[in-house]
């Protein structure tokens, strides 16, 4: 069941390094005390399902993949995490913070 569910909502032929951000408590308009909501749902809200930086793309599938295409660099992947946490932060004031371990 949980592998038919990540099948259907991620991009998982892809290339990614999973998901991109954790999943943040919610802002208190959308919230009871302690609740998370989808990181994915935020990048979403804020519009930026397919945007794209050089060779780094958000998935069109689940806002919460950061794609890389043929050609893609590290500095594409890392301008486009940037610009995400900037644009929620902006539209939806909530702060991402990275799952991915940047080295």
């Amino acid at each position: 069941e949980i592998f038919l569910f990540k099948k259907t909502s991620q991009p998982l032929g892809a290339h990614s390094a999973g998901c991109a951000f954790k999943n943040p408590a919610a802002p208190p308009d959308d919230r009871s005390a302690g609740e998370r909501i989808s990181a994915g749902l935020l990048i979403d809200r804020a519009g930026l399902k397919g945007y794209r930086i050089g060779g780094a793309q958000v998935s069109d599938h689940h806002a919460n993949f950061i794609l890389a295409d043929e050609g893609c660099k590290a500095a594409d992947i890392l301008r486009l995490l940037d610009h995400v946490q900037h644009t929620v932060r902006e539209h939806c004031g909530v702060e991402l913070e990275r799952e991915v371990v940047v080295w």
